[in-house]
């Protein structure tokens, strides 16, 4: 294959600016913010179990036959 042939199998792509790049990922984000502020999050958030309740479930994974 010559080199001719390869390179007319490619078709040319428009480039675009940096200032275009810019405008379009800034609208994009926008766009993002303004819809996880309208909408936020559909499961309320819980914080991570304390020391005491993870030993509490192991406690109770480890021995089933003790809960009363």
């Amino acid at each position: 294959m010559s080199d001719i042939e390869f390179f007319a199998n490619l078709k040319p792509q428009r480039l675009t600016s940096l200032e275009e790049d810019h405008k379009a990922e800034r609208k994009e984000i926008l766009e993002d913010q303004a819809y996880w502020a309208k909408y936020g999050t559909n499961r309320p958030r819980k914080g991570s179990p304390s020391k005491t309740e993870l030993m509490e479930q192991l406690s109770r994974e480890r021995f089933p036959e003790d809960d009363c």
